[in-house]
């Protein structure tokens, strides 16, 4: 009984320092050139003021629970480059995780998603669509754009204008409750 015990907590003991380690700065994973330039590239988005879409964006995913988490999306821009569950993915997303906040994630992810038509990020898509800055834009061409964030070739206001004033509307009725109670 003392012995079965006693590897029962070395085996704990075992598993929380891998754990640590994995998540640590000793870690060599986390020197890998791909990671290095997420980080570096989440640190530099922390300088950008989206609060308007951060926060229209934050209440409506508030309710509508379907959504990966930002940090989880962020991780996508770094290999490795399969479908599928990885090991490594799950390290660096812990990692991003602990390091970062998820909106810290969603700036990035506004700074670096590709909205098709060679267009990337949100200062790009705000000036193509909508003629304007993005401290301009209004409730709705927030809306516009982070709905574009779920697919902007499926939701691309030129091509797609029925379905994306649909989900327009869905929004605005979920952001119309939040605001009630």
């Amino acid at each position: 009984m003392k012995k079965t015990l006693k590897i029962i907590i070395l085996i704990i003991v075992a598993l929380f320092v891998t754990y640590s380690f994995l998540l640590s700065d000793f870690n060599p994973m986390f020197k890998n050139a791909e990671f290095v330039y997420l980080t570096n590239a989440l640190k530099e988005s922390r300088k950008e003021n989206f609060k308007s879409v951060l926060d229209i964006e934050n209440k409506i995913y508030k309710v509508v629970k379907q959504r990966r988490c930002n940090c989880e999306t962020a991780t996508t821009y770094i290999g490795p480059y399969r479908h599928g569950f990885s090991l490594t993915k799950k390290i660096y997303l812990l990692k991003i995780e602990k390091e970062f906040s998820n909106n810290e994630c969603l700036k990035f992810q506004l700074l670096n998603y590709d909205f098709g038509n060679n267009i990337i990020g949100l200062k790009k898509v705000s000036k193509f669509y909508f003629g304007k800055t993005v401290d301009k834009l209004n409730e709705d061409e927030i809306m516009t754009v982070i709905i574009m964030l779920e697919n902007s070739r499926l939701y691309n206001p030129v091509r797609n204008k029925e379905g994306v004033r649909n989900k327009l509307l869905v929004y605005k009725r979920i952001l119309n409750k939040n605001t009630s109670w």
